[in-house]
């Protein structure tokens, strides 16, 4: 029994040493480091609610010395950043487990950081939550993992560790009034590459200000519409797409892309599944009757 654990103990902290050559340290300029995934070569993944510079960032790898970065490109809805290095790092590039479906509830899980100082750090635990996708205000994340375990300060950006010594996502206790969730590698992905590319996420957009209403029985009989609520518009951007395909103030969208519409979170979900630049049919009630409204989605503005 002594030689099993004395094994499987020297297996852990070698497959955390052999993670910890892609995990960084980041000063982002607010107060304390966080931790980052080398994601490509000369770029790190790390936290978006961690970083208060664009520039004068550092990263700290293997050797230590910090080296001089910016950033890249951020996506708050999602919690990620991506660093680009000014000069080249001595780090390996992170080994991801793609397949996250492969996850199981209790499996056991490790989360490596690095601290300011460069040294590797973990904690361990065990998978205590998975669902499938999930959405967080207008942003779409593929899969919900909340791994059950500490993560200390400047843990946060650092990767979660499966098994078979791959890292399943990043780590972020930007959600859920910091409690730890983990962000798969699909989304990282997905996201990075917009990143890398465009410095932003861009995400689908109509220009309306909307909220949800219940339609009364005579309404609905009398617009010929057999659904009992919609989502009535409470401001419309002039030359916003659904301004210009015709939105007025106080109708009632009910309809969009041939599915009803009960809240505002199904509506982002048919948006960003059609796209920008994707022509949408949308049903209106104004003045008690039914009407179709043509809108091309658009790109939500920077503010």
């Amino acid at each position: 029994m002594h030689n099993v654990w004395q094994q499987l103990s020297k297996d852990i902290s070698d497959g955390i040493t052999r993670i910890g050559r892609a995990i960084v340290a980041v000063d982002g300029r607010s107060g304390h480091t966080s931790s980052g995934i080398v994601w490509r070569s000369g770029f790190v993944l790390t936290a978006a609610h961690t970083i208060r510079s664009d520039s004068q960032l550092a990263v700290i790898g293997n050797t230590r010395k910090p080296v001089r970065a910016r950033l890249a490109g951020r996506d708050n809805g999602t919690d990620i950043a991506l660093i680009q290095l000014d000069d080249g790092l001595e780090s390996d590039v992170a080994e991801f487990a793609a397949d996250g479906g492969s996850l199981a509830v209790g499996e056991l899980v490790i989360a490596v950081g690095r601290t300011r100082r460069g040294n590797i750090v973990a904690s361990g635990g065990i998978l205590s939550g998975l669902m499938g996708e999930w959405q967080v205000g207008r942003t779409r994340i593929d899969q919900f993992i909340r791994p059950d375990l500490t993560l200390y300060p400047g843990f946060s950006g650092g990767a979660l560790v499966n098994s078979e010594g791959k890292i399943i996502g990043m780590n972020s206790g930007g959600f859920l009034r910091g409690k730890p969730i983990t962000l798969p590698y699909s989304t990282l992905a997905r996201v990075a590459e917009e990143l890398a590319s465009k410095g932003r996420v861009a995400r689908p957009y109509v220009g309306l200000v909307m909220q949800p209403v219940a339609l009364p029985d005579t309404l609905q009989q009398l617009s010929g519409v057999g659904i009992s609520g919609g989502l009535m518009v409470m401001h419309v951007e002039p030359q916003g797409p659904a301004g210009s395909a015709g939105a007025l103030l106080g109708d009632i969208l009910v309809e969009l892309d041939g599915q009803g519409l009960d809240d505002l979170d199904r509506l982002q979900e048919i948006l960003q599944r059609r796209g920008i630049g994707q022509e949408v049919k949308a049903t209106i009630i104004r003045g008690g009757q039914k009407t179709d409204l043509n809108i091309k989605i658009g790109e939500r503005p920077i503010r």
